[in-house]
């Protein structure tokens, strides 16, 4: 087997899938110089993060994310603002 390789995430992604495909591990293993322990730990994070493609998450915008925080500050001020007048206009009647 090689020594330690660091191998790109794509390259990785490769192997398993083709290891997958083959539906011969070993034999694609030997291929790539690779121990059978670190095709499934490659195969075991590849499963464990294929939820997160089928997830129809939005990237968020930081600019939107903090305009979002300011909206909401605000919107809490004025129920406590509204109150508080309320309260005030109870008061004097």
């Amino acid at each position: 087997m090689s020594k330690n390789k660091k191998r790109a995430p794509q390259e990785k992604m490769q192997i398993v899938l083709e290891a997958l495909q083959n539906d011969n591990i070993s034999e694609t293993c030997r291929k790539y110089g690779i121990y059978e322990n670190q095709f499934y730990q490659w195969r075991k994070k590849l499963l464990n993060s294929a939820d997160n493609i089928f997830q129809h998450k939005s990237k968020r915008d930081p600019e939107k994310e903090k305009l979002k925080q300011e909206k909401d500050r605000l919107e809490k001020t004025i129920v406590e603002l509204s109150t508080e007048l309320q309260i005030l206009k109870k008061n004097d009647v």
